[in-house]
């Protein structure tokens, strides 16, 4: 459980699929760890964003949505770094 599992569920959810279920629920719970180290808007969203997912909700995943993710994303392996 690796913030790159979080990075990689909010890649997929930018392009619009659904992540891995595995990979998804790590993701959630490595950015939950992080979110306590680091106080940054978008690991939060991203965070949440996973937790809805995880939890059998569905995403907005218009073009702004995805491209919301994919910020996300990239914010989360900033940290991975």
């Amino acid at each position: 459980m690796t913030l790159l599992d979080a990075a990689y569920a909010l890649d997929e959810l930018a392009a619009g699929r659904t992540p891995d279920r595995e990979r998804l629920l790590a993701g959630a719970f490595a950015l939950d760890k992080a979110c306590k180290e680091f106080m940054d808007r978008d690991v939060f969203g991203a965070a949440a964003e996973l937790h809805l997912v995880a939890a059998g909700g569905t995403v907005n995943l218009t073009k702004h949505g995805r491209a919301r993710a994919a910020v996300w994303a990239a914010s989360v392996r900033r940290l991975s770094d």
